[in-house]
């Protein structure tokens, strides 16, 4: 039997001796610095996954993921960094096939690649599974009840182990979600406070203005006044 082919994508070689120390009895493990040579490589040489770290020397990782899409079908296993939860929202939306923070357990790792091959990464973990539902629906309306049926799991033992894991209770984490995209409507979008509040999930302006200055210091008022960019002025 063949075995199966991995690619990481790393710019830290102390990391890259360890994981390929760790899956080469395995898998056949290969190895790139940059996204120049992760592309080459693929040219060259059938993969069945790849190892991509969120941040690269030469660039982002996250937008080497749609040129790997382009020419590999290959699943994409994304390394998160270093606890920041900016790296973590953003690595879910970019919809890799799994992620996994760093530092990186081996055994997790193994078991995460383990269930990608075999086809069922979104059965692996259900934390896991509450953290991208989250991720994928938090404009809807969500109650702890539902995210503990995805999880199969008690209210409460959902709260423990996920704050446990990840800092945050789930809906802390889905109201820092709410937070980020209202973030970005208010800089991007010309629509009101009360328009935003509705878009990202909040049925009262006011519950929403409260959170949005708890999380960012300031009214979403303010934080538009600083944040977006100032017209061009005009000579007379």
């Amino acid at each position: 039997m063949h075995r199966k082919r991995i690619l990481i994508i790393d710019d830290d070689a102390s990391l890259i001796e360890s994981l390929s120390a760790a899956l080469s009895p395995l898998y056949r493990v290969s190895s790139a610095a940059n996204g120049k040579s992760a592309l080459a490589l693929l040219q060259t040489d059938r993969t069945d996954l790849i190892i991509l770290d969120v941040v690269l020397g030469d660039g982002d990782g996250l937008d080497l993921l749609p040129d790997l899409r382009e020419r590999t079908a290959a699943k994409i296993l994304m390394l998160t960094g270093h606890g920041s939860r900016e790296n973590l929202l953003r690595a879910i939306r970019a919809k890799p096939d799994d992620f996994l923070d760093k530092p990186v357990d081996l055994h997790t790792l193994r078991s995460r690649i383990a269930a990608l091959l075999r086809g069922n990464a979104a059965e692996a973990d259900p934390l896991d599974r509450v953290r991208a539902r989250i991720a994928a629906d938090f404009l809807r309306q969500l109650t702890i009840e539902d995210l503990a049926r995805t999880a199969g799991m008690s209210c409460d033992h959902l709260r423990r182990t996920f704050k446990a894991r990840f800092g945050l209770t789930p809906m802390a984490y889905l109201e820092e979600c709410r937070m980020k995209q209202a973030a970005v409507f208010l800089r991007g979008t010309d629509k009101g406070v009360k328009e935003v509040a509705w878009d990202v999930g909040f049925r009262n302006a006011n519950n929403f203005s409260t959170a949005f200055k708890r999380f960012y210091g300031v009214s979403p008022e303010i934080f538009r006044a600083q944040h977006r960019p100032s017209s061009p002025k005009t000579i007379p």
